[in-house]
């Protein structure tokens, strides 16, 4: 299972004093929440690369479990996990449709 994910505000104040990494496997963990929110205050491209560097990580994980997921026929699972775990959002109800026809014995 991919690890859980979450959107980081990295131009909020708690992160300005937050030395800890953007997530412990990230490519670029040796750079701080707190240097990477001061390199967005003062609009320095660095950070722009550093977050495309950890985004394309984060999304090469996402679809490497997707692919195994469908590999192991629990694509579903997967993505009913996702929905609830991983979006802010909660998932939309399905739109009601017409009953499946039924079969005579």
């Amino acid at each position: 299972r991919m690890p859980m994910a979450r959107q980081l505000r990295l131009k909020s104040p708690e992160c300005r004093e937050d030395f800890g990494p953007i997530s412990p496997d990230s490519p670029v963990k040796q750079y701080s929440r707190a240097y990477l929110c001061h390199l967005l205050e003062v609009r320095e491209l660095l950070a722009t690369m550093l977050l495309v560097h950890h985004n394309l990580h984060v999304y090469g994980q996402f679809f490497a479990a997707i692919r195994a997921h469908i590999k192991q026929g629990s694509i579903r699972r997967f993505a009913a996990w996702f929905l609830r775990t991983q979006t802010s959002e909660q998932p939309a109800e399905p739109a009601p449709g017409p009953n499946p026809k039924r079969r005579k014995p």
